[in-house]
């Protein structure tokens, strides 16, 4: 049995040990991205292009299931500062700020958005105490699926921002597929990755979510999603 309150709010220890210098090199570079592929999909632009020298970006957070029995709602910040007037930022992120109050940096980041590391990193870790598996196995897998050319992983599409409609791009990915160690896996064998990510949208990413099916595949077991609201100076 999975236990969504470990799920949802690990240990700050654990939340801070998921930053590594490793993951973090490769969640910011854009070289060696396989074409087709849904890094490229994700990867692929400057997420900091519209990002001024100071801001703050705000994302919505909820998690939620037919396994939740109440459905947590929070947000993420994430306080972006231009590092000595280059490209790179220094950026401070606050997880929970109504509910935990979560701190975690500065981190360094020069072209990916960092709301992508804390939500791989919270992923597999979440995995990982779900099933009682290693989180550099979950971080492994999601690595290879992301880099596998896959043409129907990406589509067009519409979002919402300010009130206006505006073109993004939706990336999908199931990591667990055609996992060899799927019986293991347990529910989330057939968890389901989404990235909506727009060149109008302040930090580029406007939404990541993660959905994990029933077992009968009717509704769904847990949901973690996390969409942009507002860039704050």
């Amino acid at each position: 049995m999975i236990s969504w309150q470990r799920l949802l709010l690990p240990s700050l220890a654990i939340i801070l040990n998921c930053f590594a210098a490793p993951v973090q090199a490769e969640g910011d570079g854009l070289e060696g991205l396989t074409p087709g592929s849904p890094a490229e999909g994700i990867y692929g632009s400057n997420h900091m292009a519209l990002l001024p020298d100071k801001a703050v970006l705000v994302f919505d957070y909820r998690f939620d299931g037919s396994m939740v029995e109440q459905p947590f709602d929070d947000s993420v910040e994430l306080d972006f500062s231009r590092h000595g007037g280059g490209e790179a930022f220094d950026v401070a992120a606050t997880l929970f700020p109504q509910t935990r109050n979560l701190e975690i940096g500065p981190m360094s980041a020069a072209s990916a958005n960092p709301i992508l590391l804390i939500f791989f990193q919270r992923d597999a870790t979440q995995m990982s105490n779900g099933t009682g598996g290693s989180q550099h196995y979950f971080r492994n897998a999601i690595r290879r699926v992301l880099q596998t050319p896959d043409a129907d992983s990406r589509r067009a599409t519409t979002i919402e921002l300010d009130g206006h409609q505006v073109a993004a791009s939706e990336i999908r990915f199931r990591p667990f597929a055609a996992d060899p160690n799927r019986a293991r896996l347990r529910a989330f064998a057939d968890k389901s990755y989404r990235v909506i990510v727009s060149d109008e949208v302040p930090g580029g990413i406007y939404e990541v979510q993660t959905e994990t099916p029933e077992e009968d595949g009717d509704g769904v077991l847990l949901r973690e999603t996390y969409r942009f609201r507002e860039m704050r100076p």
